[in-house]
């Protein structure tokens, strides 16, 4: 692709610079257009006078051609000829060519052609009828070297080039800042929904609490439950998912409803959690750790044709910094082995509990069983976050792991609930029950 870019670039400059390189030089009949130089207004003249003539003109514009290259090209200031100039460098030529220099002027107005000669007055629009309305001749086909010819000419590709690659970058930025713009928009909305979940969790957990202990309040003051979330040196970077979040549940959460008291003194938005009967409780209480759906498609692009290894290592299952109790790691294992209930090859699973990234390590009998979780974990939704799957060599795994050596025995989920699958379950029902209605 670079190759091509400079050839393409190459040849766009080349034919820049010869379509700035055209016209620029003198034409192989000298300059002047003359096809019927001598009409019937002129016919009277005779033939030694009509050569001189146009032999005053030759002279005439090549120093009009070379007075207007030289400043073109920057070497001289002066474009044009006052008449009296004109008439003394015609007359340094020979007085031959003073005599006949009012005739000349007078057949370049009466021409009416573009000539490579122009006549100017005082002002640049003005009309002139006569010869002694001219005061300045000037040529309209300025004599440049060959360099600096090539040198205006690369002046204006370059300046070109240097428009057209502004432009360029400018879609490019613009193109940026949008992805950019998606792609936080994107994480917001996770963190936003990472967000209601949480507070969702805290508020039923005070609830269950209120009912063992009946000396605490049914309620909670959201400024509490924000600082109880969220560390005080993310506050601020967090003000916007947090108010989002807050959003949310007054638009979507039936259970959480909001209400004003007073405590100490002070008046506070509270969240009072609204207990569900026990048969609903059955049916919409969610538990957090759950498998929400597939983020995207498998493909080629994203999934390897075929492992090579049976192992594999497991991103974002988990976030060390949320996690509580000792044994929340088991909910993680139990979690894989029931998203991977019908793959009997899996024999070892490792959390590292102190993963920042919330990995989880994966071996399996073979690389078929490894493929075969690789395809039901990579690019689903758990608990909020988006899990990535990636293979790891089989002799690294064993370097961490040594007790995997020995894993030969499927590992098979502890009971038949599938809890983190009632999510999925759920929105299935939901869907097939509208579909059916």
């Amino acid at each position: 692709m670079f190759l091509l870019t400079a050839a393409c670039l190459f040849f766009l400059i080349l034919g820049l610079t010869y379509l700035g390189m055209r016209g620029t030089g003198v034409s192989e009949d000298g300059g002047l257009s003359i096809k019927n130089p001598f009409d019937e207004t002129f016919g009277n003249i005779q033939e030694s006078e009509k050569n001189l003539m146009m032999n005053t003109l030759y002279k005439l514009h090549d120093r009009l051609a070379q007075l207007a290259g030289d400043h073109e090209c920057g070497s001289s200031s002066q474009r044009t000829l006052s008449v009296q100039e004109a008439a003394a460098y015609l007359k340094d030529l020979g007085p031959e060519y003073e005599d006949i220099f009012n005739i000349s002027l007078k057949w370049i107005l009466k021409n009416g052609k573009d000539v490579g000669i122009r006549c100017v007055g005082y002002g640049p629009e003005e009309q002139l009828k006569n010869i002694t309305d001219v005061q300045f001749l000037q040529s309209t086909r300025p004599q440049m070297s060959f360099w600096c010819r090539f040198r205006r000419a690369f002046i204006t590709v370059t300046h070109r080039l240097l428009l057209l690659c502004l432009g360029v970058v400018m879609v490019c930025v613009v193109l940026r800042y949008m992805k950019y713009r998606w792609t936080k928009e994107e994480e917001e909305t996770r963190q936003m929904y990472d967000m209601v979940v949480k507070i969702i969790d805290v508020l039923r957990s005070h609830n269950e609490a209120c009912q063992e202990n009946k000396d605490l309040q049914p309620y909670m003051p959201i400024p509490h439950v924000q600082d109880s979330l969220i560390q005080p040196h993310d506050r601020k970077k967090m003000k916007k998912v947090w108010d989002r979040a807050v959003d949310f549940l007054a638009a979507n959460e039936s259970r959480v409803r909001t209400e004003t008291r007073r405590i100490g003194g002070t008046d506070f938005l509270v969240w009072r959690w609204i207990q569900p009967s026990a048969s609903c409780d059955k049916i919409l209480v969610i538990p957090s750790k759950v498998w929400q759906g597939q983020a995207f498609h498998l493909d080629r692009r994203n999934s390897p044709p075929n492992s090579l290894t049976p192992c594999l290592k497991i991103r974002n299952m988990f976030d060390p910094v949320m996690e509580i109790g000792d044994q929340w790691h088991l909910a993680i294992q139990e979690a894989i082995l029931e998203k991977c209930s019908d793959n009997d090859g899996i024999v070892h699973i490792a959390v590292d509990k102190n993963s920042r990234e919330g990995c989880v390590y994966v071996k399996c009998l073979s690389p078929e069983y490894a493929g075969k979780a690789f395809k039901a974990l990579h690019g689903s939704w758990f608990d909020g976050k988006l899990v990535t799957v990636k293979y790891l060599r089989l002799d690294r795994y064993h370097h961490r792991f040594p007790q995997a050596l020995t894993c030969n025995t499927p590992l098979k989920p502890s009971n038949k609930h599938m809890n983190s699958m009632s999510h999925l379950r759920l929105r299935t029902g939901l869907a097939n029950s509208q579909g059916g209605s």
